[in-house]
């Protein structure tokens, strides 16, 4: 048996944030986020459309929720369900960096938004979650939605901010596979 690995520096998971109105088409693509990773490294090498590479990611949870529709019939001994629509979403902590989370200026990219202003404008933003890095060949989801459920924490246990993150996904999740490498 195969597992997911994302311990090594080659496969660490990266979130990476755009403005969906930044995107090339209807629906994200690997490089709307970046043009440019090593596979030897596993860094984002150069980002496309101001991406924001999420830093100091403590852990990340892919939620996809199938609804269901139960109901219960005279003739029959059990239940009966059909699915629903499924309720998408991104959710993590990470670790605050300014840069990051307050944007690196004026502009109209993410990075120059940061995260804290994406979420309190309700901007929609596209997505990619690698959850095994971004080298040739590993999968990779994207989709669009809202950044939301922010809320920094500092402690005397816990001296750096820290903070929640979730991206309401706006409809599926597109799977993708890594394919651009420098």
């Amino acid at each position: 048996m195969a597992y997911i690995n994302a311990s090594s520096a080659v496969s660490r998971v990266k979130l990476v944030l755009i403005r969906a109105e930044d995107m090339a088409g209807a629906t994200p693509v690997e490089t709307d986020f970046y043009t440019a990773a090593s596979n030897t490294t596993g860094a984002i090498t150069t980002v496309a459309n101001d991406a924001i590479v999420v830093p100091g990611l403590q852990d990340v949870t892919l939620n996809n929720s199938t609804g269901a529709f139960r109901w219960k019939q005279l003739d029959q001994a059990g239940e009966n369900v059909i699915t629903t629509n499924a309720s998408n979403s991104l959710s993590g902590n990470f670790v605050l960096d300014p840069a990051t989370f307050f944007g690196s200026g004026t502009g109209a990219g993410a990075g120059q938004d940061g995260i804290f202003k994406l979420s309190n404008d309700r901007v929609q933003v596209a997505f990619l979650l690698a959850p095994e890095g971004v080298t040739d060949g590993k999968k990779l989801f994207m989709g669009t939605g809202f950044v939301s459920a922010l809320a920094p924490k500092v402690s005397a246990d816990s001296p750096v901010w820290v903070s929640p993150i979730t991206v309401e996904v706006n409809g599926d999740y597109a799977l993708g596979t890594a394919a651009v490498a420098a």
